[in-house]
């Protein structure tokens, strides 16, 4: 069941990011561009303090993402395929993520986006490339005035749980991790929001090989809509850049249904 209606709909996990949204392009311009900016708060840095990959792949999706809906309307759209490469894992912050439509087309919308972190001269953090499929929500798509706006609020860094904890990540043994499929997790066409299940193969690859995450393509295949989802990963080999895994997100609530298929590369 899709939430389209409720234009606050899918927004708890930009809201617990304090991912401000805000469309740049001209009022009427064929091709939209969409930035959001985010402080780099102790939430989003793993142990050794890097910003842990599981956050900008979920950055990098929302706003793609929503760059691709608003190039796909009256229609809007879910992701299909998203590819990031981390470039750095150094950040000072604030962040701003760049996003622009590549190629339209009556079926699929290709977002090109950027993690720029303005802490240290607009620094290349991340960088990446989302398509999503173009579909029609019943009732229509979200009813945003333009350009579009979408401040996230403040986030109090002594309350707000780090990433792990807010997706209650748990271990499944040595080579998986699952998560429930809580309604705060879910995007306003009522699924497990993509960049929730781009963090989790961020941690379950991580867990699973002792490395930090650099490189990630996911395949959204089907989406998840019971829970619990499970990840599961493979290691495949080892380049001179790391360890490359596979991993599988099922959603086992729905017959263990194959959700995504990623490659992940994990850095010592």
């Amino acid at each position: 069941m899709t939430m389209f209606a409720d234009p606050d709909a899918g927004r708890s996990l930009t809201r617990y990011f304090g991912l401000t949204l805000r469309e740049t392009s001209a009022p009427g311009a064929a091709l939209p561009t969409v930035e959001g900016d985010l402080a780099v708060l102790d939430h989003v840095r793993a142990p050794a303090g890097n910003v842990r990959a599981g956050a900008l792949l979920t950055v990098a999706d929302s706003v793609a993402g929503l760059c691709g809906g608003l190039a796909a309307l009256p229609g809007w759209v879910v992701s299909t395929n998203l590819m990031l490469h981390v470039a750095s894992f150094e950040a000072v912050g604030p962040l701003r993520a760049a996003a622009q439509v590549l190629r339209t087309g009556r079926n699929a919308v290709v977002t090109g986006v950027s993690i720029l972190d303005d802490g240290r001269s607009a620094a290349l953090v991340a960088d990446g490339v989302l398509t999503s499929a173009v579909l029609q929500p019943k009732g229509g798509a979200p009813d945003y005035p333009r350009p579009l706006h979408l401040e996230a609020g403040s986030v109090d860094p002594w309350t707000t749980e780090p990433l792990p904890e807010y997706l209650a990540v748990r271990p499944m043994g040595p080579a998986a991790v699952a998560i429930d499929l809580d309604d705060r997790l879910r995007n306003p066409w009522g699924i497990l929001h993509g960049g929730a299940i781009a963090a989790l193969v961020d941690m379950a690859a991580e867990h699973a090989t002792g490395g930090t995450t650099a490189d990630t393509v996911l395949h959204f295949l089907s989406p998840g809509r019971v829970g619990p989802v499970m990840a599961t990963v493979e290691t495949v080999g080892t380049r001179a850049d790391g360890t490359l895994a596979r991993v599988e997100v099922r959603d086992r609530g729905a017959a263990d249904r194959l959700m995504t298929m990623a490659a992940v590369t994990c850095r010592p």
